[in-house]
C-alpha cells in the first residue's frame, strides 16, 4: 500500500477532514504520517502580523492542534511557498510521500467530495496517489467499513484493485468491486428501434464476460470481495456506487490529468460530486519511475 502519507492541512475544516482520512489510511498501511501546512507570505508583509515568522508560528500552532485532536501519531511540518499545490508537490517529491491527502472544496455539500482548484493542480502529472476527503469527515468516526473499487481491467485499475484489497484486509472491511459496461446506445438513436433488443443482448453478453474477468482478477486478493457489473454511463454509475461505500479507490489514466480518471469524463463526474472519500492511484509504471528517479531524502519536521 503506502509507506509515507502526507496530509495538506490549512487549519480549517477541510484540512481536518484530510487529517482524519490520512490518519485512517496511514494506520491501515502502517505508514508514516505527516501533516503539512503551507505558509504563503503576502507580497507586502507587516512585521509582527503577516511576516514570514509570524505566519509560520501560527501555522505550526494550527498543525499541532489538528495533530493532537485527530492524528496523534503524526509528525508536522510547516513549509513556505508562493503556491500551496506547488509547495505540497515539491515536499512530497523530496520526502518520497506516495500518498497525498487533501480536503474537498469548501463548496462541497456535507458528506460529499468535490475537488477544488488546488487539488486539481496538485494531482496534475503527480507520481503519487491522491486522496480527497469527504466534507465533514472529521465530524464522523472516519472508519472504513466498506471499501469500493472501480475496475475495468486496465493497468491503472489493477493497481487500484490491489490497493483496495490491501486496505480492506488491513481494516477487515467489506470490499466491493464494481465494473461498468458502457451503454452507448443513446448517441446512436436506438431508443424505440428494433435494433435495441439486439443491442441489449450484446450488452448483457459483455456484462457476463466482464463479470468473469473481474471475479478472476479479484480472486488473487487476500479478502473475499463482492463483485458486480452494471450497464450504463460509467461516470454516473460509479458516482451512484460511491453513495454505498465509505471509500472509493480508482485508477488514473497514464496522462495524469484529474479529468481523465478511469475513462475520460468518468473521473470528472466522480471528483465533482462523489458520495464518499476517494483515493486516486497512479499507474504502476509512473510510481516506479518516480521512486527510482529520486534520491531518498528525509525531511526534518517540527515537533
Amino acid at each position: 500500500m503506502f509507506e509515507h502519507v502526507a496530509v495538506g492541512c490549512d487549519g480549517g475544516r477541510e484540512g481536518r477532514d484530510a487529517a482524519v482520512l490520512g490518519a485512517a489510511l496511514a494506520a491501515a498501511s502502517s505508514a508514516r504520517l505527516t501533516l503539512i501546512g503551507v505558509v504563503c507570505p503576502p507580497l507586502f508583509p507587516v512585521a509582527g502580523v503577516s511576516d514570514r515568522n509570524t505566519l509560520r508560528a501560527a501555522t505550526t500552532r494550527a498543525l499541532r492542534h489538528d495533530r493532537d485532536l485527530l492524528a496523534c501519531d503524526a509528525r508536522i511540518d510547516a513549509i513556505t511557498g508562493t503556491s500551496v499545490p506547488r509547495a505540497l508537490h515539491r515536499w512530497a517529491a523530496r520526502a518520497q510521500a506516495d500518498l497525498v491527502v487533501v480536503g474537498s472544496s469548501a463548496s462541497a455539500r456535507p458528506g460529499r467530495v468535490a475537488i477544488g482548484r488546488r487539488g486539481r493542480q496538485l494531482f496534475h502529472h503527480a507520481p503519487f496517489a491522491l486522496a480527497v476527503a469527504a466534507r465533514g469527515l472529521h465530524e464522523q468516526d472516519g472508519e472504513l467499513r466498506t471499501i469500493g473499487v472501480g475496475y475495468d481491467g486496465a493497468p491503472e485499475s489493477e493497481a487500484a484493485l490491489t490497493v483496495a484489497g490491501e486496505l480492506a484486509a488491513a481494516e477487515r472491511a467489506r470490499l466491493v468491486v464494481r465494473r461498468v459496461v458502457e451503454d452507448t446506445s443513446g448517441p446512436f438513436g436506438l431508443e424505440g428501434s428494433p435494433l435495441l433488443q439486439g443491442w441489449s443482448e450484446m450488452l448483457e453478453q459483455e456484462r457476463q464476460v466482464s463479470l468473469t474477468e473481474a471475479q478472476n482478477a479479484a480472486a488473487r486478493l487476500d479478502v473475499i470481495p463482492e463483485v458486480s457489473v452494471t450497464i450504463g454511463d460509467p461516470g454516473y454509475e460509479l458516482r451512484a456506487f460511491s453513495d454505498a461505500v465509505d471509500l472509493l479507490v480508482v485508477g488514473s489514466r497514464r496522462w495524469g490529468a484529474v479529468a481523465r480518471l478511469v475513462s475520460g469524463a468518468v473521473g470528472e463526474t466522480l471528483v465533482a460530486d462523489a458520495g464518499c472519500s476517494i483515493v486516486i492511484v497512479p499507474r504502476p509504471s509512473r510510481v516506479r519511475r518516480a521512486r527510482t528517479g529520486q534520491r531518498r531524502q528525509r525531511s526534518t519536521p517540527l515537533t
